[in-house]
């Protein structure tokens, strides 16, 4: 029989590389993380680490075993997160993880819904990237994410054993100023904006990309990642810029204007919860609420996805 403390350190040996800083992240001594680790590869019966230069690297049977790890620590935070909320008669606190343009309009919707709604029921909100919020759910930092990806792109790895629910899609605009010469058209190519000067996000490895296969190499004179210090450097003449729609739904500085960019694929936002949280009544609370608002907006987003009338 499998002890949940001994894969609790093997999981954090894994995490951090070594026997030394497990033992420093659990708050154990390194011989008693080197004991359980030798328990544990005695009832396994195989090596679960070898050495790999000054450090540590799981072998198949150890990187087989976290999976499942990972999943029994799953199952235990749904039992506890169950039992608090029936204690609690419903309520309980879901921790979020979530990228960056959900911050603007979906979560405050959220928010609102679940004061009005469901007082009981409260949110923690931690924005990163997806692979770090990947991480976060994967060890237990959060319980529910918000994600997105591109609809062309494979499953991203670490998602295959979670519940991944589709939410809603948008689109990628060029943003620009009113008086910009392509300010008239009704979509805009990649191609077109070669000889432009760029305002964009750190994260733009497929913007790059794209860019590349088209035939120019973007001059990017500002990299923010705060929608609206983009927007006013846009306004300020500095460059234009990419957004999603779903940021630009929230927000658009006065004189600035986007346009569809062409041959884009669309994003899809998504949610990402381990399968036994979706039980946890706090959890399917704030998830129910979630996708009511993502249908609405998605709804509205589609009445008005047809490209705005070029200027007269």
């Amino acid at each position: 029989m499998l002890d949940v403390h001994q894969l609790r350190v093997l999981a954090e040996v894994a995490r951090t590389g070594s026997y030394t800083a497990a033992a420093a992240s659990l708050g154990y001594t390194q011989p008693a993380v080197s004991y359980q680790m030798r328990r544990l590869q005695q009832a396994v019966g195989a090596p679960l680490v070898t050495r790999a230069g000054r450090g540590l690297q799981l072998t198949e049977t150890g990187q087989t075993l976290v999976r499942h790890a990972d999943a029994i620590f799953s199952v235990l935070r749904a039992a506890d997160q169950e039992v608090s909320s029936v204690v609690a008669r419903g309520g309980g606190l879901v921790r979020m993880v979530v990228f960056q343009s959900s911050c603007v309009q979906l979560l405050p919707q959220l928010v609102l819904r679940l004061q009005t709604r469901h007082p009981d029921v409260r949110v923690t909100v931690v924005q990163a990237e997806p692979v770090e919020a990947r991480r976060m759910l994967r060890t237990g930092e959060a319980d529910l994410g918000l994600l997105c990806n591109w609809e062309n792109e494979d499953l991203p790895e670490g998602e295959g054993a979670m519940l991944r629910l589709e939410l809603m899609t948008d689109r990628r605009y060029v943003l620009m100023r009113e008086d910009d010469p392509l300010a008239g058209q009704a979509t805009i190519d990649l191609a077109e904006l070669a000889a432009r000067d760029w305002v964009m996000e750190s994260f733009r490895d497929r913007f790059m990309a794209a860019c590349t296969n088209v035939g120019f190499q973007p001059r990017i004179t500002a990299t923010v990642d705060d929608m609206i210090a983009i927007q006013s450097l846009v306004s300020a003449g500095l460059g234009i810029s990419l957004m999603s729609e779903l940021a630009l739904h929230a927000h658009v500085t006065p004189g600035l204007i986007y346009r569809p960019l062409r041959h884009w694929p669309q994003r899809l936002t998504y949610a990402l919860l381990w399968p036994d949280m979706a039980a946890v009544p706090a959890v399917a609370t704030v998830l129910g609420e979630i996708r009511a608002i993502a249908r609405v907006m998605g709804e509205a987003s589609g009445a008005s996805s047809r490209p705005p009338e070029p200027p007269s």
